[in-house]
């Protein structure tokens, strides 16, 4: 593999495969819902549609919480950072819509944020989770 830089792992958690129906939102004022791709106790990618083109007036404002959600499950207002949010390129396009991908690390979750985001993500990935890393137990 000529000219493939290796990479080195930097997260804490291992991230899984989220099982199918399983979305991330952000709230309060965006428009951003999509299938979550993969999640960890430490964060998760998800792909939307770009609808920045729609509502330019809401582009400025903050992007606060981000919720989590599937078949029974549901998390609510876990605080985030975002770290990559990009188009999808590779994906086959069959209309004008955009596919972007975001990254998003979580950040000063309460126990209870913790506790639900364990139980969520032990119930919505598509392999066996391990034990609770020690750095989250109280």
């Amino acid at each position: 593999m000529v000219g493939r830089k290796r990479t080195v792992e930097r997260r804490k958690n291992k991230r899984y495969k989220a099982v199918e129906g399983a979305y991330a939102a952000i709230s309060p004022n965006s428009h951003k819902l999509g299938q979550i791709i993969d999640l960890s106790m430490g964060g998760l990618a998800f792909k939307y549609i770009d609808t920045s083109g729609d509502d330019t007036e809401n582009e400025q404002l903050p992007e606060e919480t981000i919720f989590l959600s599937s078949m029974g499950y549901y998390v609510g207002d876990l605080p985030f950072k975002t770290i990559a949010d990009y188009e999808e390129t590779n994906a086959p396009s069959f209309s004008s819509m955009k596919v972007r991908k975001r990254h998003v690390q979580f950040a000063d979750l309460s126990f209870k944020q913790l506790f639900d985001l364990d139980y969520y993500l032990r119930n919505n990935v598509s392999e066996p989770v391990e034990k609770l890393p020690q750095q989250y137990k109280a």
